[in-house]
């Protein structure tokens, strides 16, 4: 390893001898290392301002509070509001529609049961009208073959039954 020179002023040398003895650390070392640190952080020590990292940590902290307590109060508790009342109004419209389906099946219910009677009673009808065709050829079958010798008249009354 090559060993380099920098100049300093005397003030900042002794100030350079106390800290690496503060940190226990040989100034060549502290220095590497400050280097390396400043490199890492990028942060610029020319334009530093002379406070403790910590105290900066805790305003940093306060501003990061403050910004989260202003997006909760605008953006979440609106959204939280938003989705509670649209959750609200989809439960009514299910209520909604769903007496809307049970009075819907009720009305079919209705039309179906409407819709059996007619054809039943037109059933009904068909029924008598065939009755009274079957009895009307029995008739013609009685008066075509009086004696009954032909056997028509029991052909179709078997072809009734």
């Amino acid at each position: 390893m090559k060993k380099k020179s920098i100049l300093i002023k005397e003030f900042h040398h002794k100030e350079l001898v106390k800290i690496s003895n503060v940190f226990g650390v040989p100034y060549g070392d502290l220095v590497q290392s400050m280097i390396l640190y400043f490199k890492r952080t990028g942060i610029n020590p020319v334009e530093a301002i002379n406070e403790n990292p910590a105290t900066m940590v805790k305003a940093l902290d306060k501003r990061i509070v403050s910004f989260l307590k202003v997006q909760e109060r605008d953006i979440l508790k609106p959204l939280r509001s938003e989705s509670f009342q649209y959750s609200n109004e989809q439960k009514k419209q299910i209520s909604e529609l769903s007496t809307w389906i049970k009075d819907v099946v009720v009305k079919l219910n209705d039309y179906d049961n409407h819709r059996t009677k007619l054809i039943t009673s037109e059933l009904d009808k068909l029924e008598k009208k065939l009755e009274r065709q079957q009895k009307a050829f029995i008739e013609l079958a009685k008066l075509i073959d009086i004696k009954n010798k032909s056997g028509i008249k029991e052909t179709l009354k078997s072809i009734f039954e």
